[in-house]
C-alpha cells in the first residue's frame, strides 16, 4: 500500500536543495490515493498502480510513493531525499483544466520566464506533452516542470521532478515508464439510466439498486469546487458504482442562478433525449477550459450539446428548455438540499440499508461539505462494506486511523 508519510516533511527535505521556482499555480483538493507495490525481488524495478488515477510507473529499488497533500496527489521519493540527504523526487499534480484559451505549452511560459528557460515538446513513453527544464549548478540540480495530457476532457498531469546534476536518467526513466489510463464510465450507460430514472421520479440516479452503499451529491453548475470535484467523481463511478458494484449514485444539481438554472435545464432536456451525463460532463468541462460565461450561455450551450456523439434533436432540446419543462426537478432538488440543512456545494451525502441517507458529520459535529477527496470516500466505502463499520461511526474511524 501506498507509504502514508506527510508530504510536507518529504518537500521539507527535498526542497532544502531544489530550485526557487514555485510549482504551477494552480492547486487541487483531490487527496492521493491508495497503490500497490507488488512483490519483487531485491535490485528488481518495482511497479506502482494508483487504482483512481490510473496511474502507473516504475521505480528504482527503494523508492517510495508518498501520500501527497491539497497541492499535490501524489510524491514519488528516492531513498536518499527520504533520509534527508540530496536525493530524486518526484511530484505529481492532476489539474482538471488550464482554463480559457490557455495550451500546455503556454502554461508553462510564465514558469520558462521566471527560471529564464524555454518550453520544449516532451515525449516519454506513451505520453506527448511539454516541458521546462532547469540546471541550479549552485544548488547541483536539475529539475524538470512538466503537463501531460490526461483523460478525455482537457484534464492535465503537472510533474515537478528533481534530481542531483549527473543522476537525471532516473528521473527520465521512470517518466519513460508513466503510464496515464484514467478509470472511466461507460457513459451511454449512464446516460440510459439517468433518462429512465427522470421519467420515472425525476431523478439522476445510476447504479444497482441493491448496492450497500447510496452516495447523493448536491451540486451548482457555477460552482467551480463542484467542476473540479466532477472529474474525481466521475473515475470514482467508474471503479465503485460499475466496478465493484458497491456504490449507487445519484447527482442533484442545485440552481441559485440564472447561469446555473440554463445549464441544468440543458442537462435535463438532454437526459430525456437519453444524453444527460454526457452533456454534465461537457458543460462542467466546458465551463472550465472556456469558462462558465461562455458555456452557459445559449450559443455556448448550443454548440457543446450540439457536438455530442449522441446526435441529440437541439430543436427539441431549445424547446424543452424554453418551456422549463423540468422546473419541478429543480424545485425539488432545493428543496432536499434545505430540508437536509445544507448551505454549500459541493456537499455528498451517504446512506445504506442500515442507515438512511444523510450528511457526513466531522468530529467537531460540523458537516463534513466541500470537495471530500475521492480516496477518501472509497475508504468509507471499505470500512463499511469490509469492516462491517455503521456508517455513522465511518468519519471518526476513518479519522483515528489517520492519526
Amino acid at each position: 500500500m501506498i507509504k502514508r508519510m506527510s508530504l510536507s516533511v518529504v518537500l521539507a527535505m527535498a526542497l532544502a536543495w531544489a530550485l526557487a521556482a514555485g510549482p504551477l499555480a494552480q492547486a487541487s483538493e483531490m487527496a492521493p490515493v491508495a497503490g500497490e507495490f507488488p512483490g519483487q525481488e531485491a535490485g528488481d524495478p518495482q511497479t506502482y498502480t494508483d487504482e483512481l488515477l490510473g496511474l502507473t510507473v516504475s521505480l528504482p529499488e527503494g523508492w517510495e510513493a508518498v501520500a501527497g497533500s491539497q497541492d499535490y496527489d501524489l510524491a514519488l521519493v528516492s531513498p536518499e531525499a527520504l533520509n534527508g540527504e540530496q536525493g530524486a523526487y518526484m511530484t505529481l499534480l492532476n489539474i482538471p483544466g488550464l482554463g480559457p484559451d490557455t495550451t500546455l505549452a503556454s502554461a508553462l511560459e510564465p514558469l520558462a520566464s521566471q527560471v529564464e528557460s524555454s518550453v520544449e515538446p516532451l515525449t516519454a513513453g506513451a505520453n506527448e506533452g511539454f516541458q521546462v527544464r532547469v540546471v541550479d549548478e549552485a544548488n547541483n540540480s536539475a529539475q524538470y516542470l512538466v503537463l501531460f495530457p490526461y483523460g478525455e476532457h482537457g484534464e492535465v498531469f503537472y510533474i515537478q521532478a528533481v534530481a542531483p546534476i549527473g543522476q537525471e536518467n532516473v528521473v527520465l526513466d521512470i517518466l519513460n515508464s508513466l503510464e496515464l489510463n484514467p478509470p472511466q464510465p461507460d457513459y451511454d450507460a449512464i446516460n440510459a439510466a439517468w433518462q429512465a430514472g427522470l421519467a420515472e421520479n425525476g431523478r439522476l440516479v445510476y447504479g444497482e439498486a441493491d448496492a450497500p452503499i447510496e452516495l447523493v451529491e448536491f451540486y451548482s453548475f457555477t460552482c467551480p469546487h463542484c467542476a473540479n470535484y466532477s472529474f474525481p467523481l466521475n473515475r470514482l463511478i467508474a471503479l465503485d458504482v460499475e466496478g465493484s458494484a458497491r456504490v449507487r449514485i445519484e447527482l442533484v444539481p442545485i440552481a441559485g442562478d440564472a447561469l446555473a438554472e440554463r445549464a441544468t435545464n440543458a442537462t435535463y432536456c438532454a437526459t430525456e433525449q437519453g444524453a444527460g451525463y454526457s452533456a454534465y460532463k461537457a458543460l462542467f468541462a466546458a465551463s472550465i477550459n472556456a469558462g462558465r460565461e461562455y458555456a452557459y450561455s445559449e450559443e455556448g450551450i448550443a454548440e457543446l450539446l450540439g457536438g455530442l456523439d449522441a446526435g441529440l434533436d437541439m430543436d427539441a432540446l431549445s424547446a424543452c428548455t424554453a418551456e422549463n419543462r423540468y422546473s419541478a426537478a429543480i424545485d425539488e432538488g432545493r428543496t432536499r438540499f434545505t430540508d437536509y440543512g445544507l448551505t454549500g456545494t459541493p456537499t455528498v451525502l451517504l446512506g445504506t440499508a442500515e442507515a438512511e441517507v444523510q450528511p457526513l458529520i466531522l468530529p467537531d459535529g460540523q458537516v463534513w461539505s466541500g470537495s471530500i477527496p475521492v480516496e477518501l470516500l472509497r475508504e468509507i466505502f471499505t470500512l463499511i462494506t469490509e469492516q462491517g463499520v455503521a456508517l455513522e461511526d465511518a468519519v471518526s474511524t476513518l479519522m483515528s486511523q489517520g492519526q
